[in-house]
């Protein structure tokens, strides 16, 4: 279950920082639309962290769970507005269709604030997995409406813009967005909705992930084929900040991976985790440094450095 919170915690600071970049980076013109998109990948981190605390609960965290619990109900609910101002709000109608979405994702939000027992029953932390009694009542059912109404609208939108722009490029941009937004919906709707409701809540870390990784690819539409207007500046330094972590990602998923086998299925303790995280973002940060020591001591050793 770790590897799962450390690939969650991974994927969700790229996702934050694709949207950092994207509003930071942006020209005025486009910056409402960008602030929209910075949402949406904030509400997904909360969304990949909410659900990351929830998996790792002891039993003795029972008292303060709750506030978790509803965050991955509320992150998501937000995370879809905030993706769909990103894609309507720059129309008239797409700014009165956020606008209604925004009013209707804040009184259900307020609500499991206010009263989280007409959502979930009980909250049941175990060993053998954590789990959620959900309360078919009108909330709930409230809950999977705005979901089931809000997610058509969104890719309703991208197909909309698709047939309407003459230009190729965002043509290109709207169908890889719109395809991959329908593809992690699915995903949610199975994993996030579906399976629980069977009592199986140890995959609800899938829905958010395929969520994330859309809008981590809505920042490749954004690059690729200027959806957006950013400064050049921006694409360098996210760039190297992609590879670092990129590379981080994949020595953490790596190390785990040889730790449970040569542990017999154990998994490294936090400390150890951090401590590693911290030492490879260090010597990625070193490499420039690393590489310029060596090629001048390769010219050394070869003579290429002496005076002629």
């Amino acid at each position: 279950m770790q590897l799962i919170v450390i690939l969650l915690v991974t994927v969700s600071i790229l996702t934050f920082l694709s949207g950092a970049i994207v509003f930071f980076g942006s020209s005025k013109r486009d910056r409402v639309r960008s602030a929209w998109y910075f949402l949406s990948a904030i509400f997904a981190t909360l969304w990949m962290t909410s659900i990351s605390f929830f998996l790792l609960a002891a039993p003795s965290r029972i008292d303060t769970i709750g506030w978790h619990v509803n965050w991955t109900f509320i992150s998501a609910i937000l995370l879809d507005i905030a993706f769909l101002g990103y894609g309507a709000w720059q129309k008239k109608y797409g700014k009165i269709v956020t606008i209604v979405f925004l009013i209707l994702g804040l009184a259900i939000s307020n609500t499991i604030l206010i009263a989280p027992n007409e959502l979930y029953k009980a909250v049941i932390l175990s060993p053998t997995g954590n789990s959620v009694t959900m309360n078919m009542g009108i909330l709930y059912f409230a809950y999977i409406g705005f979901f089931a109404t809000i997610v058509p609208v969104i890719i309703g939108v991208f197909f909309h813009q698709f047939f309407k722009t003459r230009s190729k490029s965002k043509q290109s941009g709207d169908l890889i967005t719109m395809v991959s937004f329908g593809v992690s919906s699915t995903l949610v709707l199975i994993f996030n909705l579906i399976l629980p409701l069977f009592n199986n809540w140890s995959l609800i870390w899938i829905g958010p992930l395929a969520l994330a990784v859309t809008i981590i690819g809505v920042y490749y539409t954004i690059l690729r084929y200027k959806m957006l207007n950013l400064s050049s500046i921006w694409l360098r330094i996210f760039s190297y900040v992609v590879v670092m972590a990129s590379i981080a990602i994949m020595y953490m998923i790596l190390f785990s991976v040889i730790f449970a086998a040569l542990f017999r299925g154990s998994t490294p303790s936090a400390e150890v985790i951090i401590l590693n995280f911290i030492m490879i973002v260090i010597f990625i940060a070193l490499m420039p440094a690393m590489n310029g020591l060596m090629s001048f001591i390769s010219s050394l050793i070869s003579g290429n450095g002496k005076d002629e």
